[in-house]
């Protein structure tokens, strides 16, 4: 008796969240608001991104600001692999590893 109730209670989860679904999608989506943006520190001396480094300030204007290379986001512990954000390519270094030339896109 208990395993044909959680059959049922499963088709019946099934269901709601299927019609649920539909209804959801459905509506059209709704433009505009606000996005409130929580920073777990105190306010920043300001929003320069070239001037200030504290932490309220590099959480809150990293998404505005590229890179020429940043560390690989699929596996941020390594200290020695990177990805290109405005390079086309990770460069071999020449002149016994003293230079970089870095492609732009």
């Amino acid at each position: 008796m208990g395993l044909a109730l959680r059959g049922l209670a499963a088709g019946l989860l099934t269901a709601l969240t299927l019609v649920g679904g539909v209804a959801a999608a459905e509506e059209a989506p709704k433009r505009g608001g606000v996005l409130t943006y929580m920073i777990p520190a105190d306010a920043p001396p300001s929003f320069d991104g070239h001037r200030e480094a504290t932490f309220a300030t590099v959480h809150a204007v990293a998404p505005f600001y590229s890179v020429l290379i940043r560390a690989n986001p699929e596996n941020p512990a390594s200290t020695a692999e990177f990805v290109c954000d405005v390079c086309t390519e990770i460069p071999e270094p020449t002149d016994g590893g003293r230079t970089y030339s870095f492609m732009i896109r």
